[in-house]
């Protein structure tokens, strides 16, 4: 079975490109050329993985990526003629994968597209695996003070309040808690959060820590604590 991509573009030259050459990479593509149309499909096809432009009308593109985080975890690249890290981190803090510059070579995004498609199949195939396993045992839960961190049903409360993460915010905050007191590098992060380094610069942590600290610290949770030159570690 074809794995299926969205591709969010209103450049109808280069979508017809991208298109073209996807195609015949074996993928099934899926375009939409406006950002609300490209919320619509998100949730009409399914798609395993979707690229993104941030110049686009309707909606621009950055709210369609907090849009299909709500309810999916497929990995997102964004595609932007934006060249600046801000506009890099922005990108990432809300929710995508990945971040490749106009103009760019339909090889290297063939590669980044077969490269997260094949960490997404295994991370679905590790997460079907150990919900199996969830079934025939009791949920253990981490409780630190107030928070309550189950990492079954990926969630994260505070006296009930449910707090809102993104899949990949709360593999990071199931990660750090699970070895409190533990400093980890940024690269040590990246490998076993992400399970890869390529691609991703230091920054990816960065911007993941900061939006951990922003959530947990509405509920008075600051357990997160920076070790410079070193790292990050969970301590209570």
């Amino acid at each position: 079975m074809k794995e299926k991509i969205l591709l969010v573009e209103d450049d109808r030259d280069l979508s017809r490109i991208i298109q073209a050459f996807l195609t015949k990479e074996g993928f099934d593509l899926v375009v939409a050329y406006d950002g609300l149309e490209g919320i619509t499909l998100a949730r009409e096809e399914q798609p395993q993985l979707i690229l993104l432009d941030i110049m686009l009308p309707e909606v621009d593109g950055l709210e369609v990526c907090r849009n299909i985080r709500t309810n999916s975890i497929a990995p997102i690249i964004m595609i932007s003629a934006k060249n600046s890290d801000m506009d890099k981190m922005i990108s990432l803090g809300i929710g995508a994968d990945d971040y490749l510059t106009k103009p760019f070579s339909l090889l290297e995004l063939g590669a980044r597209i077969k490269s997260h498609l094949r960490r997404f199949t295994t991370f679905q195939s590790v997460e079907k695996n150990k919900n199996r396993e969830s079934r025939e045992s009791l949920t253990t839960c981490k409780v630190f003070g107030n928070l309550v961190i189950d990492p079954v049903s990926y969630k994260a409360t505070v006296e009930g309040e449910k707090i809102d993460f993104t899949a990949r915010e709360f593999k990071l905050l199931d990660f750090i808690t699970s070895n409190p007191n533990q400093v980890f590098s940024k690269e040590q992060l990246m490998n076993q959060v992400w399970g890869y380094a390529e691609y991703i610069d230091n920054n990816t942590i960065t911007v993941y820590i900061g939006r951990l600290r922003e959530k947990l610290s509405k509920y008075n949770v600051c357990y997160i604590k920076t070790v410079w030159g070193v790292g990050y570690k969970w301590e209570m």
